[in-house]
């Protein structure tokens, strides 16, 4: 029997496996996002580094969840306490195991404890039903961010 999956707060000893899973979602699940296009994917790619995703989840203004899958981490989410959600990704082969939902539910719970009353995000298309999945509702047209890669805002009202 599989294990409930049970996120956690991110450590800085998660930073290799963590951009590992980063930069495998990235590269594999959200083709339909980038095309294989060589200028996206680096620019997309270019800021998922260890020594940055220790600073990113080192600055109080974030809080960073991992879920780990036989002993590593398979799933990384980042929330901002202005309510925005900077990153978030689940390595290919762990997608729709409850991975995802397991981060969100603590990430929610971080937010609560800063006193968010709402979450936004820019989704790409491949996640628009995940998000859609979790209440979050479209908040604007699609913009394009960078090459052919294209954003789709969203946001969430967290009940009290």
């Amino acid at each position: 029997m599989t294990p409930e999956p049970m996120a956690r707060p991110a450590t800085v000893q998660d930073a290799i496996e963590a951009v590992e899973a980063i930069r495998q979602s990235i590269s594999f699940l959200c083709i339909p996002d980038h095309l294989n296009d060589p200028a996206t994917l680096e620019r997309w790619l270019g800021n998922k580094k260890p020594e940055l995703f220790e600073a990113w989840i080192s600055n109080p203004e974030n809080f960073c969840a991992v879920e780990e899958v036989g002993g590593r981490v398979q799933g990384v989410g980042l929330l901002h306490r202005s309510g925005e959600l900077r990153l978030f990704y689940v390595a290919p082969g762990h997608a729709r195991k409850g991975l995802g939902r397991s981060i969100h539910s603590l990430l929610v719970s971080r937010a609560g404890e800063w006193g968010l009353s709402t979450l936004h995000l820019e989704s790409t298309s491949v996640a628009r039903a995940f998000y859609e999945s979790l209440g979050y509702r479209p908040a604007g047209p699609k913009k394009l961010l960078f090459g052919v890669l294209h954003a789709f805002p969203y946001k969430k009202e967290l009940s009290r």
